[in-house]
């Protein structure tokens, strides 16, 4: 990359200062005014390039652990494989890692883990080390906002300019290291509109059962920024071309092997925004794909016998192993899709005393249950309205008609 590309990727980086969290900085001047290093890594610098506003700050150094706690406030280690420093500021946690470098192979020989794979994970290195230890080029950025220092030693400046989802390393030992790593590249070429490096796409397709290791609760995390993507149609079609779900979410490949449920699927997600799931709660954020599923795969929704979903253990599997959604988030939907049926009855609600009316107007799954009903059509435009100035009525009193 030429001198002038270099300078006008620091020069975007200087203009988007106000979008770096102040907090943030203030945890790297510290680490500097104690002789470390302190640089924002990864995610967010790359963010910030390509014209997006972080929502988290990760912050590299080459000070340990416990360095890092004695020098910055408020911080606390954890985990016992990996370690960490989280600083707190307010609600927001900053995640502060010290510097790694690849394990030798004798230092790796005379460690006992039941976590092989991962002891290399707790040797420290430095600067240029840590980045190659990093998963994919545009991960591996360093900035410091105090000195405007940009760092870049596996090309990531490159892949961003040419539009580049690159791995660092031979992308199939990458994958075989960690597998979560194939749904992290789908999901950020998708976030970024960047074209996967075409090795590393068919690493990815030759190695697309390699998926099947990767722990549940990780693959759950994924599936959850999948589907809080805004091109999540185009996502999910890479999932289902690269063979994903067939090893992963085998009722997601049957959906998409369905031409006419798979065109009935997609035009729900479809709706997503514009009816307002708030995909922040991951309650409504499994309710809109599952139930969306289940209206696909079902000829007329009214078929949808809710309470048999609880024993039907194809359906639960899908829900839990598939998707990972917890057993709480799943009674939860369950008795949401059920509530529907009482917002079809207003001539049934009409008839109640005001204390009944209250209770469904204010039941903790009237909101979703709305939404639900707005997304499958058993609920219209001019429901929703009745239903929200009948809330209205009730939250002022004084603008009832009756």
């Amino acid at each position: 990359m030429s001198l002038d590309q270099i300078s006008f990727y620091k020069q975007k980086l200087k203009a988007a200062h106000d979008d770096i969290d102040a907090q943030a900085i203030g945890i790297i001047k510290r680490l500097k005014e104690s002789n470390f290093d302190g640089y924002i890594v990864g995610g967010a610098v790359r963010d910030l390039l390509v014209g997006l506003k972080p929502k988290d700050f990760d912050i590299a150094t080459n000070a340990l652990p416990n360095e890092v706690k004695k020098k910055v406030s408020y911080c606390f280690i954890i985990g016992r494989r990996f370690k960490l420093v989280h600083a707190r500021r307010g609600d927001k946690i900053f995640e502060i890692a010290t510097y790694r470098r690849e394990a030798k192979p004798e230092e790796l020989s005379t460690e006992v883990s039941i976590d092989l794979p991962f002891v290399e994970e707790n040797f420290f290195g430095n600067l240029k080390e840590d980045s190659f230890r990093r998963d994919f080029t545009v991960n591996a950025l360093f900035y410091d906002p105090t000195t405007e220092e940009l760092v870049d030693y596996c090309g990531g400046l490159s892949d961003i300019h040419s539009q580049t989802l690159r791995m660092i390393g031979d992308p199939t030992e990458r994958i075989k290291e960690d597998p979560i790593r194939i749904l992290r590249a789908i999901r950020l070429s998708q976030k970024l509109t960047f074209q996967l490096e075409s090795t590393l796409r068919e690493a990815i397709l030759m190695n697309a059962e390699e998926i099947q290791k990767g722990v549940s609760p990780r693959r759950r995390e994924e599936w959850i920024k999948f589907f809080r993507l805004e091109n999540i149609e185009s996502a999910l079609w890479d999932l289902f071309d690269l063979d994903i779900f067939k090893q992963v979410l085998p009722s997601f490949h049957e959906l998409f092997l369905n031409e006419h449920q798979r065109e009935e699927f997609l035009c729900y997600t479809r709706k997503f925004d514009e009816l307002g799931f708030n995909f922040h709660d991951t309650v409504e954020l499994f309710a809109a794909v599952i139930y969306s599923y289940l209206l696909a795969t079902n000829e007329h929704y009214s078929k949808i016998k809710i309470r048999e979903l609880s024993d039907d253990k194809k359906f639960q599997d899908f829900c839990k192993d598939e998707l990972g959604a917890f057993k709480a988030e799943m009674i939860s939907i369950e008795i949401s899709i059920g509530f529907i049926y009482y917002l079809t009855k207003k001539e049934t609600y009409l008839t109640k005393g005001e204390r009944r009316q209250k209770a469904l107007l204010y039941n903790p799954h009237f909101n979703l249950a709305m939404k639900l009903g707005l997304l499958s059509g058993e609920l219209t435009s001019i429901d929703f309205d009745f239903w929200m100035s009948e809330k209205e009525r009730y939250a002022n009193p004084e603008n009832s008609t009756i």
